[in-house]
């Protein structure tokens, strides 16, 4: 936490620790350790790069915010947020944000309006990555250990999403005066 040395080096310096002091055992340790975690990362990596490589996602977003420009510049920023929101959960959030600023920029020249709530679109609905398990590290990390099933993550997080989208879909445009 003081950032004396970096965080692998201390991560395997306390479970060192914890092993030589035998308040961890190396079968306890070794049971942590969930298999379907490790097939959930790989998959959800090739999906990525599946998509990203064939042009499936960016087709996708210019398909949606294509459909929601024309109604005006409000329209088309909540759109973004929901298309950035809903595949920073099947897509890591760094790809994500990498693949949809580009695409918000051009939108916003698009639409004549400022670009800033539009990189804000982005930047906040690629961290909504928490309506499923392979959306972030964190949420494979919690799955095992707590028993977590695919679906407590839609439970729990899907309407955490929808809440958010609806109140960036109402205090951005309010706050930066797109009509």
């Amino acid at each position: 936490s003081l950032g004396l040395l970096p965080i692998s080096v201390t991560a395997i310096a306390g479970v060192s620790l914890m092993l030589v002091t035998r308040v961890l055992t190396l079968k306890q340790a070794s049971r942590a350790l969930d298999s379907k975690i490790f097939m959930m990362v790989g998959a959800s990596l090739g999906l990525g790069t599946a998509m990203l490589e064939t042009g499936a996602a960016a087709y996708l977003a210019e398909y949606v915010i294509s459909f929601a420009g024309p109604a005006g510049p409000a329209v088309a920023l909540s759109a973004l947020f929901l298309v950035v929101a809903l595949l920073t959960n099947v897509l890591s959030n760094n790809a994500t944000a990498i693949l949809f600023t580009p695409i918000a920029l051009g939108l916003a020249q698009g639409l004549q309006a400022e670009p800033l709530p539009f990189v804000l679109a982005v930047l906040f609905g690629a961290n909504c990555s928490f309506a499923t398990p392979i959306a972030y590290q964190t949420n494979l990390l919690v799955m095992g250990p707590g028993y977590y099933r695919f679906a407590d993550f839609l439970r729990a997080g899907g309407p955490l999403v929808i809440l958010l989208w609806a109140v960036f879909s109402v205090f951005v445009p309010w706050y930066y005066d797109l009509s």
